[in-house]
Formats: C-alpha cells, sequence, structure tokens
C-alpha cells in the first residue's frame, strides 16, 4: 500500500537522497501502541536494506508495546533552518526534510542477523571501537530489534528554496 502525502510537491522520490537521511540521522523515534494509547521512544538505529535495527533492553514499556502489536511508525528528521516570517510572526516556517517508515517490528533471534546488526550499529555510532565476532556474549545480552519496512515516505519542505535565513543571519 503506498501513502499519499497530501502536498505532494513536498515528495521526496529519489531513493538515493531518502536512504542517505536515513544514513545519516543519528536518532529515530519509534512510535508503538498499547490498547490505543500511543507511545513514542527516541532511539539509535541503522538503516540497512528496508530494515531498521537498533538495540534494546530486554524489558520495558516499548518492548510490553511491541509484544501486544508488531505494526510501528518510525521517523527520522533534519532541521536545516528556521525561516523567519517578514510580513507577519505566523508566517515562519521551518526548512527540513523527514522520512516516515510503516512497518512490521520483531525481535531478532538469528544469531548472524543479531550480530551484523550490532556490528552496523557500532559502525555508525562508535567507528573507531572493535566489532563484535559472532556468537559474542554482548550479543547474547543485548535484545536487537527490527522493522521491516512495509511502506515509506519522504518530504521536504520549503518547495524550491533557494535563498535561506538561518537563525544566526537574523
Amino acid at each position: 500500500m503506498r501513502i499519499n502525502l497530501r502536498r505532494s510537491d513536498k515528495e521526496v522520490t529519489d531513493r538515493e537522497e531518502v536512504e542517505e537521511l536515513l544514513s545519516n540521522a543519528l536518532v529515530g523515534r519509534l512510535g508503538t501502541c498499547f490498547d490505543n494509547i500511543p507511545y513514542i521512544t527516541p532511539v539509535n538505529f541503522v538503516y540497512d536494506k528496508d530494515k531498521v535495527y537498533f538495540h534494546s533492553a530486554h524489558e520495558g514499556r516499548k518492548i510490553d508495546n511491541i509484544k501486544y502489536n508488531q505494526q510501528v511508525c518510525f521517523e527520522i528528521d533534519e532541521i536545516i533552518s528556521i525561516i523567519p516570517g517578514r510580513r507577519m510572526p505566523c508566517g515562519s516556517t521551518t526548512e527540513y526534510k523527514s522520512v516516515i517508515i510503516f512497518g512490521d517490528i520483531r525481535i531478532v533471534i538469528d544469531s548472524d542477523e543479531k550480530t551484523s546488526a550490532l556490528n552496523k550499529l557500532i559502525e555508525k555510532y562508535a567507528p573507531e571501537a572493535p566489532r563484535l565476532p559472532q556468537s559474542s556474549d554482548a550479543a547474547k545480552r543485548t535484545n536487537v530489534l527490527a522493522i521491516d519496512v512495509k511502506e515509506m515516505t519522504a518530504k521536504q519542505s520549503p518547495v524550491g528554496r533557494k535563498t535561506v535565513i538561518t537563525p544566526s543571519e537574523k
């Protein structure tokens, strides 16, 4: 199923650009739901071939929610600048790019997939750190979660902006 954006002129359709946004973002927000109560958790993550991986404790509200409902939403954004309104205070806007993913989440059981995901997280967040060997005790002690991407949309705003005024240039 494809999600249609209300403002299709803001949609980012270049797959490479979307994957670059996902690769460069440092924090993502995981949306879960339990008994019609939404819950958002900021997470460090890695995007790899239509999957989003992150590590987690073995227990807690996020895990309880995932066990109850495997359908999740995941979001990243890049705030580029604030564009102050010139004629009216409410005319200000933000220049940004964002990606929203819908999918099913699962606890990774396979030790090879788990170790590979943890090593990709290490590579992204601590590239100087040593990698985990297969069947590592650290991998056994850590929970790894994977979102299998079903739908993904990306957008940017404003459309066609050529000059940007950053907060420091006011």
